[in-house]
């Protein structure tokens, strides 16, 4: 009696087929990886609008104002909120001192549409004037948990405002991570001349000292 058995064609098609599905799926994955916007901070990049550089919030449309610090306090797991039926979520940040500002990110902790960028040397009256003002720059590439920024031309400030607009549906108050805004290094001063170590060259005067040599 012979027994039927499985031809090697048939015992290599599952195993073929589980390795053709591992390639078919991958490349999804990779492409997820590659629309993920890639925030690139320069090595002299200083963020200014933190609590450990001086940063202050000083005006806050709505909210708990003793929490406004969770939005620049360098850590995502904190978050502002503001007031559920805020239709216009403002935000300033004092900087330690005028700086020339660069670029501005945000880590929004909700959905929202947009948020207008405005850089000032003098803090309004309140949210409402900011309506008066041409803002700097728009964010739109908001993604919940994730790092959207603008960059732009330095521009010297010492407040930087910040002011969204909310989604079209939103399904709670607008929550806000982190409030960032860069600026360079300062650059060391030299305090004396490279050459002071030598003697100027307008000292030296008259011909070169050339001494005899015997024959």
């Amino acid at each position: 009696m012979s027994f039927l058995r499985p031809s090697r064609s048939r015992r290599l098609l599952l195993p073929t087929l589980l390795i053709g599905l591992g390639f078919s799926i991958s490349p999804v994955h990779a492409a997820d990886q590659v629309t993920q916007p890639i925030i690139v901070v320069e090595a002299d990049d200083v963020d200014v609008a933190k609590v450990q550089a001086g940063g202050q919030i000083v005006l806050i449309s709505s909210g708990q104002r003793l929490t406004g610090s969770h939005a620049i306090d360098d850590d995502r797991r904190t978050a502002f909120q503001f007031s559920n039926s805020d239709p216009r979520p403002t935000a300033i940040v004092k900087l330690n001192d005028t700086k020339p500002i660069h670029r501005v990110s945000v880590v929004p902790g909700s959905e929202s549409r947009k948020v207008d960028v405005y850089l000032l040397n003098e803090l309004p009256r309140d949210a409402a004037a900011l309506d008066k003002i041409q803002p700097l720059a728009s964010i739109v590439d908001l993604a919940v948990g994730r790092e959207a920024s603008v960059d732009f031309a330095p521009q010297r400030a010492c407040y930087v405002a910040l002011q969204w607009t909310l989604a079209a549906n939103p399904t709670g108050p607008l929550r806000i991570a982190e409030i960032s805004a860069f600026s360079k290094a300062d650059a060391p001063q030299v305090t004396a001349p490279l050459a002071a170590t030598d003697p100027p060259i307008s000292l030296v005067t008259g011909p070169p000292i050339i001494s005899p040599v015997s024959q």
